[in-house]
């Protein structure tokens, strides 16, 4: 991505800017709390990850110099890492997710509804750095 990895990640670090880069069919609701960036900030989300959208709490379960990982508060079915690398002047973005959510069923449905909104999340994450501040 034409972007400053720096850039990448407080976007992926903030809740609040979360509704920037969001996949179709998904809302942020609200922020949870007072922290809206870093470790232990949480949000609520609206998503279709089973058969009807329904509504989820993601959390900021850890941070480091490069990365960030999220999932629901208690770190189990879904935990994504948001792991940003420079290269040059720009920067590589990988997502990795963690999955163990309801057997065949889950596998089969709710994994690649995940990994769909996924690859939509980082394109629209390029989009968003990439235009710039205050776009």
């Amino acid at each position: 991505m034409a972007a400053r990895p720096e850039t990448l990640l407080g976007l992926v670090r903030d809740y609040s800017k979360r509704r920037l880069f969001q996949a179709e069919g998904w809302r942020c609701l609200r922020v949870l709390g007072e922290q809206a960036a870093g470790p232990g900030a949480t949000m609520e989300v609206e998503a279709r990850i089973g058969p009807a959208p329904t509504v989820h709490v993601v959390q900021l379960l850890d941070a480091g110099e490069d990365y960030v990982v999220e999932g629901p508060p208690a770190g189990d079915n879904y935990v994504t890492t948001w792991t940003v690398q420079a290269r040059g002047e720009d920067a590589i973005v990988q997502v990795e997710m963690a999955f163990t959510y309801g057997g065949l069923v889950g596998e089969f449905f709710v994994r690649r509804r995940l990994r769909r909104a996924l690859r939509e999340m980082l394109r629209r994450l390029k989009a968003v750095a990439e235009a710039g501040p205050g776009a």
